[in-house]
């Protein structure tokens, strides 16, 4: 160890603190700590139920990323790095000794397949992060060659690990920090928004979002961006997994009735730019709400816009505001045909050609 310190100084407090404020660095801090330990490979690893999954290797081959996401690294019954880390009595770095308990236990070789291809059999770990509902953790993946970690080197990677630790520690700082930066640039806007994290769960809101939890069917439970009907609730959740799950996807906006079959309130989902190497505490996409003016200025407008006729502008806002064909046809006292006929009108003239689109539009002439 002498040799990584020079006249009382500590690289590895510089270079984890890099990786947090710049965080495209985590990749050097990784492999540095690799190499420094005779390793074959860094990893930084996050999941759990309150965390997106992430899963950082230094000079790696890229398909073992891809592969290993094919099996559920979190089960204790198929990877032995998880069993081996909720063993009773087990010391802060977890190493070989642990892992040949672990194995003992496995429901299937999945894992130990994954391992023996890629030769990363060997290794310890340790935890940085643990909350509730996710976990971070820091750990050496060794190979044959490397043979199993001996006591020094897992007192290197104690030493370093407790740096990692610091600095994912500054990084979720930071990234919640960006929370209440983004709220505060909305709230000068006055907007509702509501920022979510990797999860899509709700990280920070605006005060008018907050105002609007109040005054409406919208509330959050656990984390999430809710209605108090289960459609609408429904209809949200899919559109936040399409924006974090696939952020280049367009998701469908979310209209929500009000007392006289108009659009209430338009929710808009939009991801935000990502960034390399960001942990799951960041903003990653945001839910901006449009409260809805009364049905007959949306006529008004919908009408001089796009010269819908009332009739057809009528539709397209009770459309918007999740009325069924069938309910909007016998509301209007006529076929299912006719109402077919306005609405090839109406995408003709609106430029539409799917549902969404036209509420986006709507919800678009609320604002």
């Amino acid at each position: 160890m002498a040799s990584y310190y020079a006249e009382g100084s500590d690289p590895w407090a510089d270079l984890f603190l890099s990786a947090a404020l710049e965080p495209h660095l985590w990749d050097q801090a990784i492999r540095a700590m690799a190499q420094a330990t005779g390793s074959r490979h860094g990893q930084l690893i996050g999941f759990g139920h309150g965390a997106a999954g992430f899963n950082w290797i230094s000079d790696v081959e890229p398909d073992i990323v891809d592969k290993s996401a094919t099996i559920d690294g979190a089960a204790p019954d198929l990877n032995f790095r998880v069993a081996a880390d909720q063993l009773s009595g087990r010391p802060d770095i977890v190493h070989e000794a642990y892992y040949d308990i672990a194995r003992q236990s496995l429901r299937s070789a999945d894992y130990l397949d994954l391992c023996s291809d890629y030769d990363i059999f060997d290794g310890c770990q340790t935890r940085l992060f643990a909350g509730p509902d996710m976990m971070i953790g820091l750990a050496l993946l060794r190979g044959r060659k490397d043979g199993r970690t001996d006591q020094d080197q897992r007192d290197l990677f104690a030493h370093v690990a407790g740096h990692a630790r610091n600095a994912v520690r500054l990084q979720r700082a930071i990234e919640h920090q960006g929370f209440a930066l983004l709220a505060g640039t909305f709230e000068t806007m006055d907007r509702a928004c509501w920022l979510l994290d990797a999860t899509g769960r709700v990280g920070g809101m605006t005060p008018r979002a907050e105002a609007l939890l109040s005054t409406s069917r919208l509330r959050v439970g656990d984390g999430w961006l809710q209605s108090e009907r289960s459609d609408e609730t429904r209809a949200i959740l899919r559109s936040v997994r399409a924006v974090v799950d696939a952020p280049a996807r367009e998701a469908d906006p979310v209209a929500l009735a009000d007392a006289d079959g108009g659009v209430g309130i338009m929710l808009e989902f939009f991801p935000l730019p990502s960034r390399p190497w960001s942990l799951p505490f960041a903003p990653h996409a945001i839910i901006v709400a449009r409260v809805g003016a009364p049905t007959e200025r949306h006529v008004r407008l919908l009408m001089r816009t796009f010269r819908l006729t009332p009739a057809e502008a009528d539709i397209a806002i009770h459309l918007a505001a999740g009325m069924t064909r069938a309910d909007i046809a016998a509301r209007r006292g006529v076929s299912a045909e006719t109402l077919k006929a306005q609405l090839r009108s109406i995408y003709d003239k609106t430029g539409c050609n799917r549902e969404s689109q036209l509420v986006r539009i709507v919800g678009m002439m609320s604002s």
